[in-house]
């Protein structure tokens, strides 16, 4: 999992934080093999520093660097290396030291803020997100949540639907007609387990799998948003394996991100050309995100790691930004007007 399930509960309850104290992010990378004090312990004071150096006020300095201390005792003393990056939220005033595990290489940075600093993890999900299928016929269901390649969670479930009625005349039609009405119960049962799954576990990709009629049938239980939610459906047997189900529906969802990729990329640079709210390369892209106008990012994945592509990032997060990670025909697109782009607010 790219994160662990006590983590994710944490995740949930910090984003309702709030401190008016202020509350230190620090975002710190993990390679596998470094020593702990004589490579994450140096990398962080670094992150701290630059944190510090960017204070607004000397109160707000010396608030960050009584986290900082804070946080430099846990990875001393308490820390054990583990997933690619290690996010840590601190604020004495409010007793807070929340450590997550997270599987997802992500830049390193600090910021103090009076809310958790969420950003680099929403647009590390955005561009990987979490993916359910769900296998469905007239009486049972299998639901898949995967993320990052990994199954997350399988759920199997059946309900009481009468068989088919093979003789004719008034009760058989009142039997069809209560057949009819428990395979209708059926799939509104199915769509409140994935309400609950999405609340759970919430993914950006629903893949339906089955006959034609049955998925159709499971798309119009569905409630509006998980509705917008359906990649694609592809036809699929019950007694399928896990492994080729979701196989099966992956590449389903990855060319629906794909699709959506190339609309933003399109978007930007038609609205850029015709001289409406829209950025395209990097002198005027990097402008408007100093100017806090940019409403949505787009940036060609290639730039991932690139000093020019760390510096829009952290333009864009720090001004609420949504960021998105172009690739394929997408990054193509862009890479043809500069590799960046952007859709502004005004």
């Amino acid at each position: 999992m790219w994160i662990e399930p006590e983590d994710e509960a944490r995740l949930v309850r910090l984003r309702s934080l709030s401190a008016a104290e202020g509350i230190l992010s620090v975002y710190l990378p993990i390679e596998a093999g470094q020593a702990l004090h004589h490579g994450y312990v140096p990398a962080l004071m670094d992150i701290l520093r630059d944190a510090r150096e960017a204070a607004a006020s000397d109160a707000e300095r010396e608030r960050i660097e009584a986290e900082s201390e804070r946080v430099l005792r846990y990875v001393r003393e308490e820390y054990m290396p583990a997933g690619r990056t290690l996010v840590l939220f601190a604020s004495g005033p409010r007793d807070l030291l929340e450590p997550l595990r997270i599987q997802l290489a992500l830049p390193a940075l600090a910021r103090f803020r009076a809310k958790p600093f969420l950003a680099p993890l929403d647009a590390a999900m955005e561009d990987e997100p979490r993916v359910a299928v769900a296998v469905v016929d007239e009486r049972q269901a299998r639901i898949f949540v995967t993320f990052l390649g990994e199954l997350e969670s399988r759920q199997k479930m059946a309900d009481a639907v009468p068989g088919l009625q093979r003789q004719g005349g008034w009760s058989a039609f009142k039997y069809e007609r209560d057949r009819l009405h428990h395979i209708e119960e059926h799939f509104r049962h199915v769509a409140g387990v994935l309400v609950e799954q999405h609340r759970r576990l919430p993914f950006k990709r629903l893949v339906l799998g089955g006959t034609d009629e049955n998925v159709e049938a499971m798309r119009d239980a569905l409630p509006e948003d998980l509705r917008r939610a359906v990649a694609g459906t592809f036809p699929a047997e019950m007694f399928a394996t896990d492994s080729d189900l979701v196989q099966a529906a992956i590449p389903i969802a990855e060319a629906a991100e794909r699709a959506e990729e190339v609309a933003l990329a399109t978007e930007v640079r038609d609205r850029a050309m015709a001289g409406g709210p829209a950025a395209l390369g990097w002198e005027e892209t990097l402008q408007t995100l100093a100017e806090g106008r940019v409403h949505r990012l787009a940036l060609a994945a290639r730039h991932l790691g690139t000093k020019e592509g760390e510096k829009a990032l952290a333009l864009a997060w720090d001004t609420d930004a949504r960021v998105e990670f172009l690739r394929g025909e997408a990054e193509a697109i862009l890479d043809a007007n500069g590799g960046i782009g952007a859709l502004l607010r005004y």
